[in-house]
């Protein structure tokens, strides 16, 4: 008879707190790279606009079709524009939005990287448990102090406004009935959704799911 691996039920709801530990984490650095990136747009977009303006008036000012006092005055223009320009890149840099939207959105993906493991873990329980979890601090750690910068207060409040929407529980369920003759279908409840897999040839490897 083939070895049975599963999680216990404690064991099941470690893992879920992981998972939606990392379900926080992933919406929360996600959020906030999509604000920052939008507040970087605010300067950089109005930036190029008026350079590109800068530059048509640069252009006017050594056109034969208008007279010396025509290209004065766009002269003055292009100056002060110019200016302008320089003040809104200089704001930009300062504020850091380009640099906060790059820490935030690889953060993201990096916790988006350890959901798909957790996931992996409860329906195919195949490593340590200690182990795993041990690895799994270490890493959410890593991540944090990889990103130096913090997140700003609004998106944890949106996270509490719809956090019931991301919490729900991932738990594997697989029919112990039948064994020895026909491979196990694997029942995997996500989101308050099941999907059903049954593979072609089974290994005789049954998982245990079911938490109380």
């Amino acid at each position: 008879m083939s070895e049975t691996i599963s999680h216990s039920p404690r064991q099941l709801v470690i893992l879920n707190k992981f998972y939606t530990r990392l379900k926080k984490e992933r919406f929360i650095n996600n959020t906030s790279s999509t604000y920052y990136g939008n507040m970087n747009q605010r300067f950089v977009i109005p930036g190029i606009i008026i350079t590109g303006l800068s530059s048509v008036g640069s252009f006017m000012t050594t056109s034969d079709m208008l007279d010396d006092n025509e290209k004065q005055g766009f002269g003055v223009t292009v100056g002060i524009m110019t200016a302008i320009a320089t003040i809104i890149q200089s704001m930009s840099a300062s504020y850091g939005f380009q640099l906060k939207k790059d820490a935030f959105a690889t953060s993201a993906d990096a916790y988006d990287s350890l959901l798909t493991k957790v996931e992996f873990e409860i329906s195919n329980p195949n490593e340590n448990f200690t182990e795993f979890c041990d690895d799994l601090e270490a890493s959410i750690l890593k991540i944090k102090g990889d990103c130096k910068h913090l997140p700003p207060l609004h998106v944890h409040q949106l996270w509490d406004e719809n956090k019931h929407n991301y919490t729900q529980t991932i738990t594997p369920v697989v029919s112990t009935s039948n064994v020895n003759e026909q491979p196990a279908s694997l029942v995997v409840e996500v989101s308050g959704e099941t999907e059903t897999d049954t593979g072609g040839e089974g290994d005789g490897t049954n998982h245990e799911i079911s938490a109380q």
